[in-house]
């Protein structure tokens, strides 16, 4: 933190030495130009000499009196303020100009004795409100140019949450796997396809009425892993193992919905050409407000390549939910487990529940 705000303050340093001897050069130009040579060297003094006078007012105006005295009440402050720095300041450039930079450094100005005046005193003023101006200008287009890329930035960050939300959504992956699957079935004539057909729709369906629902209960979830499962087992003739164990109260669980879902997807997607499934041991706890996800090997394939596999499938996961969960694993000789924690203070769900297996070893009797 403390090399951050070093490195913002030296870059700020520099924004204004910039500014400074842009101004400095730039008007020595300008009040120079098509004059004899010598005339530069005389106003690039009178721009250096009296550079802390224009410094002292155009901070002044911009960090204390716009900050403190703009609100509606103190605009009568402000501007008594204004003016009074506006004649002071104007009234020191003159005496520094003629009492000592023209009697040395002529600058093709003449010095009048009476250039105390308010005439003279506000028309030299004038130009030093001109730098005042230029600096608020400057500063107010480099706010906007940070506002209005804070601002793409805000509105990139929400089309991707509402293009993760849609994804979460629709399940796109999951519905070219189960159109894949059933182009197979089609292909063998398997009798089964019309079931596959019927199922596929019908959890797409439900995992859209889901995800509209306000409350997300965790039971539904696990409906949705269960039709899932029963899907997947007709693609692939053998069922996949996949075990819920539920302690405390889930309704203390405070997890994106289909975070549990998209899970099993994926890991039902990586695992598609493999000989087998991994088991899935999936303990949701309403005590500690985590979910805990094992995926246990069965030895068909070796431990580096099973990593790879639960590690895209981590990958997948926070590419969806990222800015709302905290995702850890830990390696073991028998696979891979996967902690989920929730990082937002979302609502509860509203389901409360003992503690309970449920197995999908086999299908739950209806």
């Amino acid at each position: 933190m403390r090399g951050k705000l070093h490195s913002l303050a030296e870059s700020r340093l520099w924004r204004h030495i910039i500014f400074w001897v842009c101004w400095v050069v730039g008007f020595t130009f300008i009040k120079s130009f098509g004059n004899p040579e010598q005339l530069y060297a005389g106003w690039f003094f009178y721009y250096i000499v009296t550079l802390p006078i224009f410094m002292a007012h155009t901070y002044l105006v911009a960090y204390v009196l716009i900050p403190r005295y703009t609100q509606k009440r103190k605009i009568p402050v402000f501007i008594v303020l204004f003016i009074i720095l506006f004649y002071g300041f104007s009234v020191l450039e003159l005496i520094l100009t003629n009492e000592f930079i023209y009697q040395y450094y002529p600058a093709g100005s003449k010095i009048t004795e009476q250039y105390l005046s308010p005439g003279d005193v506000i028309t030299s003023g004038l130009g030093n409100l001109y730098i005042v101006l230029v600096f608020l200008a400057a500063r107010t287009v480099r706010a906007w140019y940070l506002a209005e890329g804070l601002r793409q930035e805000l509105q990139k960050v929400s089309l991707q949450q509402q293009m993760e939300d849609a994804m979460t959504k629709v399940q796109p992956m999951m519905l070219l796997y189960s159109i894949e699957h059933i182009d197979r079935m089609v292909d063998r004539s398997d009798p089964e396809v019309t079931k596959a057909i019927a199922l596929t729709s019908e959890l797409l369906s439900e995992v859209m009425m889901y995800h509209e629902d306000k409350h997300h209960l965790f039971a539904r979830e696990i409906d949705l892993i269960k039709k899932l499962v029963n899907l997947v087992e007709i693609f692939k003739k053998a069922r996949p193992e996949v075990e819920f164990f539920i302690s405390g109260d889930p309704g203390h669980i405070k997890l994106p919905p289909l975070i549990i879902f998209s899970f099993v997807d994926f890991v039902f997607r990586r695992f598609d050409d493999a000989l087998s499934y991994p088991e899935l041991n999936i303990e949701a706890s309403g005590f500690s407000n985590m979910v805990t996800i094992q995926v246990l090997q069965e030895g068909t394939r070796s431990l580096d390549q099973d990593m790879e596999e639960c590690m895209q499938v981590i990958f997948q996961l926070e590419k969806y939910y990222a800015d709302r969960v905290f995702i850890s694993y830990e390696k073991h000789s028998y696979g891979c487990s996967v902690i989920i924690r929730n990082l937002e203070n979302g609502s509860a769900n509203t389901i409360h529940t003992s503690a309970d297996v449920f197995d999908m070893a086999k299908p739950s009797e209806s």
